[in-house]
């Protein structure tokens, strides 16, 4: 093996062992805790994107989410709340620029007893719109809440990963 290759060996194995030991991971990954292995996953509204986009999240991180009692611990989602205001007027005298809120409590309860929360976490994006393309401001809307979704999902296993149990 030429010097040139063991030298590129060597720093490969360098650079891997130090983004390992500093704690570096993917994001959408958690590190849940043992118990929190199986999990139940309750909604006031069953038929929520939220509920899918957190069940997905928990699932994709190696938890398995049964709709029954089987396990101690249940995660309880409350309603996703959405607000929509706008901030800014243009020459016009339409909206140019709209504030979207999403919302949603949250609580992790073992065996009826309260393990976390409950707590409400929330988002906040601006957005900027065509006063003269309606259409383009709902889909935009939609795929801003989409995303909003996605990391509300990833704050609960966030706080998941942080309980005490």
């Amino acid at each position: 093996m030429s010097r040139l290759r063991q030298f590129q060996l060597v720093a490969a194995v360098l650079l891997i062992l130090s983004v390992s030991s500093c704690g570096f991971a993917l994001r959408g990954t958690a590190n849940l805790p043992a118990a929190l292995q199986t999990l139940q996953l309750a909604s006031v509204d069953p038929t929520s994107d939220l509920l899918r986009e957190v069940s997905r999240a928990l699932r994709s991180n190696g938890v398995t989410v049964v709709d029954t009692d089987q396990t101690p611990y249940r995660l309880g989602l409350g309603r996703e709340n959405s607000t929509e205001r706008t901030l800014s007027v243009n020459s016009n005298a339409r909206a140019g620029e709209y504030e979207l809120e999403l919302s949603v409590l949250f609580q992790l309860t073992q065996s009826g007893s309260t393990v976390l929360g409950p707590e409400t976490l929330s988002l906040t994006r601006v957005y900027l719109t065509d006063p003269e393309n309606a259409v383009a401001k709902d889909e935009e809307a939609e795929l801003i809440r989409q995303e909003m979704r996605r990391e509300l999902a990833q704050q609960i296993l966030r706080r998941l990963q942080a309980a005490n149990l």
